[in-house]
């Protein structure tokens, strides 16, 4: 009779959880020093393609890293300044939305009240200060920037020094891997899933802003600048990043215009996310990635909670890199398998 029982190492078991564990912990409490790197890395990564180019047209090293860093910081200025008097704008007409807010809340409280004998603003008032919590929230906020900023230089000088460096560190890994040919294919599968798939999705971002103003501007919705902006950006996050974006268009145009520009909001973002998935994303990144759809889930939920939206943004790319490694790795194919996207 043959044994079909399998053998798993229980030595074996108790090591990989050890490790899991122990990454997890150094993820978590290290992460002020280990989310610069990575940051660092993939912008360094993304930077490296415009910045070979110009040393192909004889410009000097540091000459092409500074334009490669110059043009990148002016498009985040230009696009946090665009952000910022957009919101300014809101500001501005927060009383109003204030206003018209309560108007609504006031409907729906007398609506409830007759048809379910429940009284939201009993509720609301006892157990929500709402004003008061969406200040809190503005101050996370504010301080939310302002510790971007101060880590945007220490992201800056590090993507910097990998671009300066980056021969150093390459030949760093060889050595490391004891196999070059292995740590050539790494490097390379490595940097084609990052640029391939982050330049892909600003791609798909600027599609998706074009289509959302229009749509919005037809269809007369309030701040159709900040709402297209706003959702276009957050679609950079898989899956959750469309549901906030659109949610809180369709909220802001509700609060301010009513029931037809949400409604307008509501059927211009579920259109374009049928252009997103069935035209723009097969067309501009394709099998980039080529992960498997609940690793993808999860593994932007596990960075995010460790990270927060950064980590939500970066997630991909991580688990993109950590395939390439398993698939060039010797003993861990089968990580590969699992982290690949199932063939029909």
């Amino acid at each position: 009779m043959t044994n079909s029982k399998i053998n798993i190492s229980g030595e074996y078991v108790i090591k990989f959880l050890g490790i899991i564990s122990l990454v997890w912990v150094i993820l978590t409490y290290a992460s002020a020093l280990i989310l610069p790197i990575l940051v660092s890395v993939i912008i360094a990564t993304l930077l490296d393609k415009p910045t070979k180019m110009m040393k192909k047209w004889k410009f000097p090293s540091w000459l092409a890293i500074s334009i490669s860093i110059l043009i990148t910081a002016i498009i985040f200025i230009l696009l946090f300044w665009l952000i910022s008097s957009q919101v300014n704008n809101i500001a501005n007409d927060w009383s109003v939305i204030r206003e018209k807010a309560m108007e609504k809340f006031e409907l729906f409280s007398s609506w409830m009240q007759s048809n379910f004998q429940v009284n939201p603003r009993k509720v609301f008032n006892k157990n929500v200060d709402f004003f008061n919590q969406l200040r809190t929230l503005a101050q996370g906020f504010l301080s939310s920037v302002t510790n971007i900023f101060t880590s945007s230089l220490l992201v800056l000088i590090y993507t910097i020094l990998f671009l300066m460096q980056k021969d150093f560190f390459i030949r760093f890994f060889k050595k490391l891997v004891k196999n070059n040919s292995g740590a050539a294919n790494i490097l390379k599968d490595s940097a084609q899933i990052i640029s391939g798939y982050l330049l892909g999705k600003v791609k798909i971002m600027f599609f998706l802003f074009v289509i959302y103003f229009i749509g919005f501007k037809v269809g007369q919705v309030p701040y159709a600048l900040f709402l297209a902006l706003f959702a276009a950006l957050f679609s950079i996050i898989p899956y959750v990043g469309n549901i906030i974006g659109g949610g809180v268009a369709v909220i802001l145009s509700y609060l301010y215009a009513g029931a037809t520009p949400a409604l307008i909001v509501v059927a211009v973002i579920s259109a374009t996310q049928l252009i997103e998935n069935y035209i723009l994303t097969p067309w501009i990144i394709g099998d980039e990635i080529d992960l498997n759809p609940f690793i993808t889930v999860f593994g932007v939920i596990l960075f995010s909670s460790l990270w927060g939206i950064v980590g939500a943004i970066i997630a991909l790319p991580i688990v993109g890199v950590l395939k390439v490694v398993f698939q060039h790795t010797e003993g861990l194919e089968a990580y590969a398998y699992l982290l690949k996207k199932p063939k029909k």
